[in-house]
C-alpha cells in the first residue's frame, strides 16, 4: 500500500509566550501519545525550528517542533489528521497548526 507522510508543526510558545514545556506539558504529550495509539509510531523533533511570516506589515516569528507520521495513504488515516489539526488548534490556542502531506516510498 502507498505511504503518506504528514508533518505537523507544533508551537513551542503559546500566543502570549508562555512555553508549552514550562506550562503546558500535558498537551504536548497526550498530542504525542495520540498519534502513537493510533498509529503505534511517529518522529518527533524535540529541538525547535523557527518559522517566520507576514500578515499585514507585521512581522512574526514562532518556535516550532516537528512530528512526522507515516501512515498508509487511506482517506480514514487522512481524515484523522483534518480532525487532529482541529483539536491541536484548540489545546495549543492557536489560530492555524499548519500540517502538510505528501506521499513517500519506504525503503
Amino acid at each position: 500500500m502507498t505511504k503518506r507522510r504528514y508533518e505537523v508543526l507544533l508551537p513551542a510558545r503559546l500566543n502570549d509566550g508562555r512555553s508549552v514545556l514550562l506550562q503546558e506539558t500535558s498537551n504536548l504529550q497526550q498530542s504525542l501519545q495520540e498519534v502513537i495509539e493510533r498509529f503505534g509510531a511517529m518522529s518527533y523533533n524535540p529541538n525547535t525550528v523557527l518559522g517566520v511570516y507576514h500578515k499585514g506589515r507585521e512581522t512574526f516569528e514562532d518556535d516550532l517542533y516537528q512530528l512526522v507520521v507515516d501512515v498508509d495513504d487511506t482517506p480514514e488515516n487522512r481524515q484523522f489528521f483534518l480532525e487532529f489539526k482541529q483539536k491541536l488548534k484548540e489545546r495549543f490556542q492557536q489560530l492555524e497548526i499548519y500540517v502538510v502531506t505528501y506521499p513517500v516510498e519506504v525503503l
